[in-house]
């Protein structure tokens, strides 16, 4: 029982509160509040800031497209 959970703070939050940050550092986000969030919300937190990042690339392009059209 408590061996699971051990397991969970020594090995998964820290994990996923690294690649949160960098994927959340990739794409210009700042570095303690997705840390944080990566520790508290393991693993789902790795794909919310990936679809975040997926999101500001969507409309960065479509900011370039439009300037294009002027």
């Amino acid at each position: 029982m408590y061996s699971d959970i051990w397991f969970l703070l020594v090995l998964v939050c820290p994990l996923s509160a690294i690649i949160t940050v960098y994927v959340a550092h990739m794409y210009g986000r700042r570095f303690w509040p997705w840390l944080v969030f990566g520790f508290c919300v393991p693993l789902l937190s790795a794909f919310i800031a990936l679809a975040l990042a997926m999101r500001d690339a969507r409309r960065e392009a479509a900011a370039d497209k439009r300037e294009e059209e002027k």
